[in-house]
């Protein structure tokens, strides 16, 4: 992300998720107008790409010949004794 001229954006929010924003803000030692505008930024991303960038981060953990409902089952069926 380039620096480039920044403007003053009012927006109205609910009181409580004002701050949640500023304690998480905090706790990662940024500020909320920081998050606003990467969360903008991440949402020119979405028109050019499929997927947000978490889902492309996660994409490849699994194998992708993996039966969730079958290894699942399996796994209940072990846990439980069936």
């Amino acid at each position: 992300m380039t620096i480039q001229e920044k403007k003053k954006l009012t927006l109205r929010v609910n009181t409580r998720l004002i701050k949640q924003a500023k304690a998480y803000a905090a706790k990662h030692n940024t500020s909320v107008s920081q998050l606003i505008e990467v969360f903008f930024y991440h949402l020119g991303e979405a028109d050019e790409a499929e997927h947000t960038p978490l889902v492309r981060q996660l994409t490849g953990l699994l194998p992708a010949d993996l039966n969730v409902k079958e290894t699942y089952r399996a796994y209940l069926e072990e846990k439980y004794g069936r």
